[in-house]
């Protein structure tokens, strides 16, 4: 289904002292953030475990 937006304005108004989201909202948006870092954290570990340079040869694996 297609959708045509010829305009669309937002408007966000935050007061000093006051947080913009409720804390159920803020809670959700911790989560995503630290399970988006920890996904990072994982992510470089595996690239840099890939692309680590070996003094020896890996042991030999076995498949039965």
């Amino acid at each position: 289904m297609a959708v045509h937006v010829e305009e669309m304005t937002s408007e966000v108004a935050v007061f000093e002292g006051e947080l913009p989201l409720s804390d159920k909202q803020t809670e959700a948006l911790v989560a995503k953030v630290m399970a988006k870092l920890a996904e990072k954290r994982k992510t470089g570990a595996q690239e840099r475990e890939a692309t680590r340079l070996r003094t020896g040869a890996t042991p030999q694996l076995e498949v039965d």
